[in-house]
């Protein structure tokens, strides 16, 4: 389930397995200015994503939702 917070941008819970077609290695990951714990995660695809918690249960993969979110658009 998506949370829509405005401007385009929205959260949406990942869950395990992190193997699929949209799931996109993490090349960078950088602290977000004033929060505890988030992220902005540069994919290899070329997209951004956002991130809180422990990045060490993402494994090295994040899950890409304009990549997603595009192909559906196509089908």
């Amino acid at each position: 389930m998506k949370t829509y917070f405005g401007s385009g941008m929205y959260i949406e819970p990942d869950k395990e397995p992190r193997t699929g077609q949209h799931h996109k290695r993490i090349i960078r990951a950088r602290s977000i200015p004033d929060t505890q714990s988030g992220y902005w995660l540069d994919l290899e695809c070329g997209h951004r994503a956002m991130a809180f918690g422990d990045l060490h249960h993402l494994g090295g993969v994040a899950l890409c939702t304009q990549c997603r979110d595009r192909e559906e658009g196509e089908a």
